[in-house]
């Protein structure tokens, strides 16, 4: 594959977990003192269902290598523990190319239900490990809700993008 289609999936995996950072950074906590108390309630993953989306779309040209790659530039960007993305998008990228075929004929509500709950796992260990805190089985039901319904967009938008440029 091309280095400026390797720098396309980049900034696009860049733009979701940009967006994942902006959404978390507005808080409703700040302006009702009331809701202080009230643990996180949504969290999204939208760098990680980007992610999931390129592995899925094109299994044949983003290799292990290239996850173990893009997670290495996440981590060192966003500022996180060197590792962590690295592991879970080489994790993700083992089972869908595992899986390929099957996934190829899953329906959308299965490919939803699947990449929601991937996308909650991501999330559940990312608290337990860095914010057990803020843990908390309500933030997981409902990342998993927004998560799946973000799905739809993001395999539509990124598809489009991918037909255009690839």
């Amino acid at each position: 594959m091309k280095f400026s289609n390797h720098a396309l999936i980049v900034s696009t995996i860049f733009g979701g977990f940009w967006l994942d950072h902006l959404i978390s950074e507005f808080n409703i906590r700040t302006y009702f003192s009331a809701l202080e108390t009230l643990p996180y309630l949504v969290e999204t993953c939208i760098g990680f269902l980007i992610v999931c989306y390129w592995i899925y779309a094109i299994p044949e040209k983003i290799q292990s290598s290239a996850s173990l790659f893009y997670g290495l530039l996440i981590d060192i960007c966003f500022g996180s523990a060197i590792g962590f993305n690295m592991l879970f998008f080489v994790g993700i990228s083992y089972v869908i190319h595992v899986y390929v075929f099957r996934f190829r004929i899953f329906s959308y509500l299965q490919l939803i239900i699947f990449f929601a709950g991937s996308s909650v796992f991501y999330l559940a260990c990312k608290y337990l490990i860095f914010f057990p805190e803020n843990y908390s089985y309500l933030l997981l039901i409902s990342s998993f809700v927004i998560n799946a319904f973000l799905w739809l967009p993001i395999y539509f938008g990124m598809r489009a993008l991918r037909r255009n440029f690839f």
